[in-house]
């Protein structure tokens, strides 16, 4: 039997977005805490690692895109999505590196967002064998320094504001920086996911302050760096994305038009041809 060319570009194309939503999930230990992961395609690793407000699923446009062409993976962090609250002290550095020892990943691109991505920098410098690449997204560096605006967020942070439900709220409905007023559609999204799973407990991430900050180390990182910001997210975090610019030799930085700080729900599109593009340029060296 005969098929046209057109009848094989579309059966291969079925094939292909099969093979990316088949989705492995399971947890790891770490002490007596569990973690949530998910697993999907085949080729060279990427860990996406998510902000201190959303889960893993704020990665669901990258997830199910890239998994086309890598092996993609994400995960919860303690006291996010379908992982369990810390029970003890921790720290996250660690429980990324037990992810890769789990899942014998030998070395990875990080995709990592705000927090996330201060983390993604303090584990390169702490296992440089094991990354490849990074991309930092709305990311911030360990000893860098934050303005009043920051904390304040503008004027805008109610004061005396400590319960967690009330300050996710905040961000999620008021807060200028974090989503974009025009992305009504990405926030709806963001309060979908944490209505569906909320934050779990406080935090207990304990460590010992590095003798020599992660920003004056930054020159040590030798690998691929796409550092991408929103165009309307805090001025702080533009000033940090430009100090990790300007440390790590090998880096590029970009803006993302139309985003706050939620890039990866707030303008899928634009980000994922930005990453596409710069994973395409280090893979066909």
């Amino acid at each position: 039997m005969r098929y046209s060319i057109k009848t094989f570009i579309f059966v291969l194309l079925l094939f292909n977005l099969s093979m990316a939503r088949t989705v492995h999930s399971g947890y790891f230990s770490v002490g007596e805490d569990k973690l949530f992961y998910e697993t999907a395609g085949e080729g060279p690793v990427i860990v996406f690692i998510h902000d201190g407000l959303v889960h893993r699923e704020i990665w669901e446009k990258q997830f199910a895109s890239f998994s086309r062409n890598f092996l993609v993976v994400r995960y919860d962090r303690r006291g996010y999505g379908n992982s369990s609250a810390a029970t003890g002290r921790y720290l996250d550095v660690e429980d990324l590196y037990r992810l890769f020892k789990h899942l014998q990943i030998d070395k990875a691109c990080l995709i990592a967002m705000s927090s996330g991505g201060r983390m993604a920098i303090n584990f390169t410098l702490q296992f440089p064998e094991k990354v490849s690449s990074l991309v930092l997204v709305g990311a911030v560096v360990g000893g860098f320094p934050y303005t009043e605006h920051f904390y304040s967020r503008g004027g805008h942070y109610p004061s005396g504001l400590r319960d967690g439900k009330q300050r996710v709220r905040y961000y999620l409905e008021d807060d200028p920086y974090e989503i974009y007023g025009e992305n009504t559609a990405a926030r709806a999204k963001v309060r979908r996911l944490l209505h569906d799973n909320p934050r779990k407990g406080a935090h207990h991430h304990y460590g010992k302050n590095p003798s020599t900050p992660a920003y004056l180390r930054l020159h040590e990182i030798r690998i691929p760096a796409l550092i991408l910001v929103g165009e309307f997210d805090i001025p702080d975090v533009h000033a940090h994305a430009g100090a990790i610019n300007a440390g790590i030799p090998n880096s590029k930085r970009d803006i993302i038009l139309k985003s706050g700080h939620l890039i990866p729900m707030e303008q899928p599109e634009l980000f994922n041809t930005a990453v596409q593009k710069f994973l395409t340029e280090i893979y066909s060296r």
